[in-house]
């Protein structure tokens, strides 16, 4: 896949323009990459996926389900931290992420879109911190400790291009003895820091000969080139849609393309059938689908890879076979001519030639203990002087050929055997890649406002939300709290705040005890008690005017702490722990403006009280806290949630096996865990 530098550009502009007031939530893996889950304070949350090609804005589920290393170390470094800016260097195929935390440490994230692609993570100084592919260059190292240096100038951008700095490079071009065999498209190309693709575009546009001699070209010609450079950057730069290249399977050209135009030379393999051509919407759709297109064909090829080895080794037995059925077929119609050639001579004698061709195809060797007599191969006793007769040799002939016939209808049974075989291994294949393709979950649902937060809902269906920290703590309170909820809080530091949405639904004058029971033991679970272990805590809830932004005179309130006021209705002895369900998109409540409901159901994991969750679950397991980190008791988890749908429910089922390992770390508490049996529960 080719990007040029002014596709990275044009990128990066996007980018940076949308990510105002956005800080990194969380990193997950992708092909070949990383994925930035992006969260604003009110906004809808952002992906950005870098990959080994590009970087953009996705709407596709392209994580992986576990993080490798790599990834993991770069989210100890950049998750919450603010992304300020995205920026390209220069004219290289490089995007920076300037990343700033709380505190105003600066940090930048290098995007290497060449060589394969890589990732490199300074500090302030630009010291390396972390690199994906460590590498050394003869101008540059890419080593943990080193100070990240850009790789030499591949040349001037298309924007930036003048008729004067064309002709002083053709000049010296001129002056160069080494130049003397240089055409203008390869002089182009070596000035002029863009991708294939738009330098022949260039030319086509220009009507310049691409095969035309420096000496020859002239200053019609730089004219020509300068002004359609400006005019192809002007056009990639105001593109509102996307192109995709997708090479026909048969064609020698198997690798994918993007664009933000449609270049003059994909046309042509278009008109000749080696290729097709999809438009998008946007430049950020047409690099979600070749991302996709290059998963999923990764995913396909590492599921059928073993079984797709013994189909090779069939094939290759099945072309063995072929060659020895044609020699033994040739072999077969020569000594049938052979034998009545022989049936038409004499009754004795039989010429050189007949002998010479009968030893030629190894029918015949020559004794080298009997004074090198002939004799036959496949009977040694058998010399050919023995035969009196042209009659009994050519008797003898047609033995031959008919053992080889004979042969040949065995290889024919052996042929037929591996390719049916064979056929069922390409039909173990297809079903086998069948399978990995519809785990992939490639379609990203438009999440809620509250999804940002904690939240799950009552066995009466209402909706209760919780602070992450101390800053959702203060959104929620200041943004979503008004007269009608009821705000939850656990008797202990480090709590977040839970908000029942319509709390004094339909005037009732007193909290029913079960949804009471149930917001406060998601507080206390989701609170400082699950990392400490506890076994139970206790928790309370006040009305929304109880609570102040300011403390009494005298006293301090840290940052995300309101001061409760008056009486706190408390709810004792709560078990700490939860469950973990999956529920359908269509149970949402629908209180987003502009929320768009998905045309299919899709599953949703919510973490909450197991009784409320028994109300609209498909399945669920409980959790309590334990030893287990998050990545492994997540594998646990979706395996428990995935065999607990019933089997009627077919399509939920594979729904829920495209679900993210991560969409399930996302939902729990903070600590360690461990499934709780079904048998301890109650």
């Amino acid at each position: 896949m080719e990007i040029s530098a002014s596709e990275i550009r044009l990128l990066c502009k996007r980018i940076s323009s949308s990510i105002e007031g956005y800080t990194v939530s969380s990193v997950y893996s992708i092909e070949e990459g990383i994925l930035l889950r992006l969260r604003h304070e009110i906004k809808e949350e952002k992906l950005i996926a870098i990959s080994s090609f590009a970087t953009w804005v996705t709407n596709k589920n392209l994580s992986l389900e576990l993080a490798d290393s790599f990834v993991t170390t770069i989210r100890e470094h950049v998750e919450r931290t603010r992304l300020a800016n995205v920026a390209q260097e220069g004219n290289e195929r490089i995007a920076t992420f300037i990343l700033q935390s709380r505190l105003g440490e600066k940090k930048n994230l290098h995007a290497e879109f060449f060589g394969g692609g890589n990732i490199v993570l300074t500090d302030k100084n630009e010291k390396i911190q972390n690199v994906r592919n460590p590498q050394r260059f003869r101008h540059r190292s890419l080593i943990v400790g080193e100070k990240y240096v850009l790789p030499p100038s591949r040349g001037k951008n298309l924007e930036e291009l003048d008729e004067t700095y064309l002709s002083s490079e053709l000049q010296r071009s001129k002056s160069d003895p080494n130049s003397e065999k240089m055409i203008a498209i390869r002089w182009f190309g070596r000035t002029v820091g863009t991708s294939r693709k738009f330098i022949e575009e260039i030319f086509f546009r220009s009507g310049v000969n691409p095969d035309l001699s420096v000496f020859d070209m002239g200053p019609n010609d730089i004219e020509k080139l300068t002004r359609l450079s400006l005019e192809l950057t002007r056009e990639i730069e105001t593109s509102n849609k996307g192109y995709l290249l997708v090479p026909k399977a048969e064609s020698d050209e198997s690798e994918i393309d993007v664009c933000p135009i449609v270049p003059h030379a994909w046309k042509k393999r278009e008109e000749t059938g080696g290729a097709t051509i999809h438009e998008f919407q946007s430049f950020d759709e047409a690099l979600d689908e070749a991302q996709m297109q290059a998963f999923l064909l990764e995913k396909r090829t590492k599921a059928s890879k073993e079984i797709r080895a013994k189909a090779e080794e069939l094939e290759s037995a099945i072309k063995k076979q072929d060659i020895l059925f044609q020699k033994n077929e040739l072999a077969a119609k020569e000594l049938r001519r052979i034998g009545l050639e022989l049936m038409s001579y004499a009754s004795s004698g039989f010429s050189q030639e007949i002998t010479d061709v009968l030893e030629a195809m190894n029918l015949l060797e020559r004794d080298h203990n009997s004074n090198n007599e002939l004799r036959f191969v496949n009977e040694p006793r058998a010399y050919l002087k023995s035969f009196a007769t042209t009659s009994a040799l050519a008797s003898r002939v047609f033995d031959e050929a008919k053992t080889l016939e004979q042969t040949n209808r065995a290889i024919s049974e052996i042929r037929t055997d591996l390719i049916k075989r064979k056929e069922g291994l390409l039909d173990q294949t297809k079903v086998s890649e069948d399978r990995v393709t519809k785990r992939v979950s490639t379609e990203r649902r438009s999440r809620q406002w509250f999804e940002r937060y904690r939240w799950f809902l009552t066995s009466d269906k209402r909706l209760a939300i919780g602070g992450r920290d101390s800053t959702s703590n203060s959104i929620i309170i200041n943004k979503y709290t008004d007269q009608d909820c009821l705000v939850f809080h656990a008797d202990l530091h480090g709590s977040p705040f839970f908000v029942l949405k319509n709390g004094r639904e339909k005037a009732v004058p007193q909290l029913e005890q079960q949804i009471e029971q149930e917001l406060a033991q998601a507080t206390v679970s989701f609170s400082r008690a699950w990392k400490d272990e506890l076994g139970s805590a206790d928790a309370y809830w006040v009305e929304p005017d109880q609570i102040k932004k300011s403390a009494p005179s005298g006293e301090y309130l840290p940052r995300g702490s309101f001061f409760i006021e008056g009486k706190k209705n408390f709810v004792k002895h709560l078990r700490v722990e939860l469950s973990v369900g999956i529920m359908s998109s269509e149970d949402l409540p629908r209180e987003s403006e502009g929320y768009e409901q998905p045309e299919m159901m899709t599953p949703i994991v919510v973490c909450g009280p197991e009784k409320a969750l028994l109300k609209y679950c498909f399945s669920q397991v409980k959790l309590a806290p334990g030893k287990e980190r998050g990545t492994i008791v997540g594998r646990k988890i979706k395996q428990t949630l995935v065999s607990k749908i019933k089997d009627e429910k077919l399509e939920l089922k594979e729904l829920a096996k495209k679900i993210p390992i991560d969409d399930i770390i996302r939902v729990l508490p903070s600590g360690s865990y461990k499934l709780v049996a079904e048998k301890q529960n109650g």
